[in-house]
């Protein structure tokens, strides 16, 4: 009975419900979009690869650099060296988009623990990242496209 009651709610999930939406350029073509993290800010963000399901990006922060305003459209899962051994730190700056210009809202300093990382991340909004540590950092970025677009 519990199996009968789960499947059409796993097949009302915005996830599920999302995968069979029609292309999107944000999301099939992201690079169009004049926010995204490879058009707003291409001299940390780089594609490694991409194809219809996918798109790989490094991503890489000398110390004291800050990053433009920039968004991640697609769910990703983000992993690299966390930079926390050698004393790394970040501020992460978000922002909203109000009457056309950004405006901060929120900004939190970031004390990463040392090791390498992967985590999930779901789309996120506009932001931006300071790198104010010693150390610089590469992270690699696997965001995933929507089945639509292949």
């Amino acid at each position: 009975m519990r199996t009968a009651l789960l499947i059409p709610a796993l097949m009302m999930s915005p996830a599920a419900v999302a995968q069979h939406l029609p292309p999107d350029p944000v999301f099939c073509r992201p690079e169009l979009h004049p926010n995204d993290a490879v058009t707003a800010a291409p001299y940390s963000h780089h594609v490694l690869f991409e194809d219809a399901h996918v798109r790989v990006l490094e991503i890489r922060l000398p110390p004291g650099a800050s990053e433009p305003i920039h968004i991640h459209a697609l769910p990703s899962v983000i992993m690299g060296e966390t930079g926390g051994d050698g004393g790394a730190s970040f501020v992460y700056t978000e922002y909203r988009m109000v009457d056309g210009k950004f405006v901060q809202v929120a900004q939190n300093e970031v004390k990463p623990t040392g090791g390498y990382r992967a985590v999930w991340s779901p789309p996120e909004g506009p932001h931006a990242i300071t790198n104010t540590g010693p150390v610089g950092v590469k992270f690699t970025r696997v965001e995933m496209k929507p089945e639509s677009c292949s």
